[in-house]
Parts: structure tokens; C-alpha cells; sequence
């Protein structure tokens, strides 16, 4: 999908906040930092991987909504209301029960699992995108007791989705994403993106290692901005993320970087710095597709 005129740059924010079990508080304090980034002339808002509820996977269902619910208008609203670009995080999306199996819509307890989905706004409200996400963080603790399983409260998207707004295009993916390859591959196959948008709740115990190493891998590889939305802090116990929401150039250089407070990273993305950093060295050219997929 295409929209709006091309610009030559875009500034744009990520921001980073904590999330708890509190709805009501969440949203609040998401709207109160899209207005602040809108403030600070940010064309293009992201708020955190699921930025309205952080709680137990049993009440994630209780907590979503379907799309075109009391959030999405909210969410639609603040993109209007600010006339921005609004990357919505991510949200829990309650499924059409009708497309797809009964034993996909529940845990091994019998409780009902969501799509865990990032919506991206236009300045009118409109919606320009929506991703459901692929990857979903199960991690083994000491002793192979369940640590992380986000398979219990969600249920795996199956199609990538990028889109061009303002000139730029945009691949879209979601935190555990980030650690698959082959997934950034097969976004760019039908053309390169500028932009990887990436909301995240990144934890504090793997982020410290391999948050913003793989966010400067993915800006290499495939030469573009990468943009970073990151939960902080404490969310529940045993249940905290790293921050650093940041932007990335085409280069791997870090512009702006919330560190581990809540806060609003502000960065300019510019088409010729895509341009240049792709002729300067041609990565891109180089690829041998036919020796990698025989």
C-alpha cells in the first residue's frame, strides 16, 4: 500500500514506557507520549510491543479487543488528532473464530489466545498497515520450566507485511522477530525496504547481550533505518524489559536512544543517506540468491 507525497526526510520518534496490568493507565500514559513526540515535530510516532496490558497470558483475551474496537478508534484518533504517521505498537487482537481451528484458539489450560498485532495509522485515522507477529518468545529457564511462552496467550501470524508511506518503504516485524533472518529476506524480496519498523518488549536479560547488536545487524544488512520501539522496566514479576528504544541508520549507527527510562528517542530518516549508504557499497547488488536458494 502506498500513501501520501514522498518526502526527502522524515523525523521520527520511538518511544519507550512501562506496561503493566493497569489498561486504562497504559493508555493513558501511550497518548500522553504520542502528543509529546507530536510536540517535538516527530512525523512518525511508535509505541512499544503491547503497550495497552503486560499481565497473565489468562487475561490476555479479557484484555484485547477485535479490530475496529474501543483501542483501534482511540489509536486512530491520536494519529487525526496529531495529523502523524502512528506505528500502534502492538496490541491484542481477539481472532474471527470462524478462520481458523478450535485448537488454535486456546492454551493447553482452555484459555483463549489473541493475535498479537501492530496497526500503523495515517494522519486521517486511516488504517496503512496491520501485522499479526510471526515469531513468538518461548524461552526454557533453569531446570526446562517454562520462562517465557508467549504461545500460551498468543497465536503466530503466517504473512509478512510491508507498505510506503511518505516515499519510504516500510517492513514491518515485532521484537523475537528481530532474531530471524530469513524473515527480513523474504521482506525485501519484492524491494528493498528503508525503513524496519520493529515494536518490542525486548527483555532486560537478553537485551543487555543482543538488543541493539541485532538491530545494527538488520540496519546492515539490508542498508535501511531500522526503528525501535522498546518496553522498560518492570511489568510483572519476573517480567522486565531492557528500553534503549532507538534508530539506526543504514550504516549501523546508532541515532538516538531512550536508555533504560522511559523517554522518547527523535531521529531524521533521509532518503539519501538509504541512497548513498547503498552506493557506497552495493551490498544489495552483490546478492547471490541463486547460490543461497538452489
Amino acid at each position: 500500500m502506498t500513501t501520501t507525497e514522498p518526502k526527502d526526510t522524515v523525523k521520527v520518534a520511538a518511544l519507550s514506557m512501562t506496561t503493566t496490568d493497569d489498561k486504562a493507565r497504559n493508555v493513558e500514559t501511550a497518548a500522553r507520549l504520542v502528543a509529546e513526540a507530536a510536540r517535538q515535530g516527530a512525523a512518525w510516532v511508535q509505541l512499544p510491543e503491547m503497550f495497552p496490558f503486560m499481565g497473565p497470558y489468562g487475561r490476555v483475551y479479557e484484555m484485547a479487543e477485535l479490530e475496529g474496537g474501543p483501542l483501534y478508534e482511540q489509536m486512530a484518533g491520536w494519529a487525526r488528532e496529531h495529523k502523524i504517521v502512528l506505528f500502534a505498537g502492538t496490541v491484542g487482537e481477539r481472532p474471527d473464530r470462524d478462520q481458523l481451528p478450535a485448537t488454535a484458539l486456546v492454551n493447553a489450560k482452555g484459555e483463549r489466545r489473541v493475535f498479537n498485532t501492530a496497526y500503523v495509522f495515517g494522519r486521517q485515522g486511516e488504517l496503512l498497515a496491520k501485522y499479526r507477529k510471526t515469531h513468538l518468545f518461548n524461552l526454557l529457564g533453569e531446570g526446562g520450566q517454562p520462562r517465557y511462552c508467549e504461545s500460551d496467550g498468543f497465536i503466530p501470524g503466517t504473512a509478512p507485511v510491508s507498505f510506503t508511506v511518505d516515499g519510504f518503504r516500510v517492513a514491518l516485524s515485532v521484537c523475537y522477530d528481530l532474531r530471524f533472518p530469513e524473515l527480513y529476506t523474504r521482506l525485501a524480496a519484492d524491494g528493498a525496504p528503508d525503513v524496519l519498523a520493529i515494536p518490542s518488549a525486548f527483555t532486560k536479560g537478553t537485551g543487555k547481550f543482543h538488543w541493539e547488536l541485532l538491530l545494527r545487524a538488520r540496519a546492515v544488512e539490508h542498508q535501511c533505518y531500522v526503528y525501535a520501539a522498546n518496553a522498560v522496566g518492570v511489568h510483572a514479576p519476573s517480567k522486565e524489559s531492557y528500553g534503549h528504544s532507538l534508530i539506526a541508520d543504514p550504516w549501523g549507527t546508532v541515532l538516538a536512544d531512550t536508555g533504560d527510562a522511559p523517554g522518547i528517542a527523535l531521529a531524521m530518516v533521509e532518503r539519501r543517506v538509504v541512497a548513498s549508504t547503498r552506493a557506497r557499497l552495493p551490498a544489495l547488488a552483490n546478492r547471490r540468491p541463486d547460490v543461497y536458494h538452489p
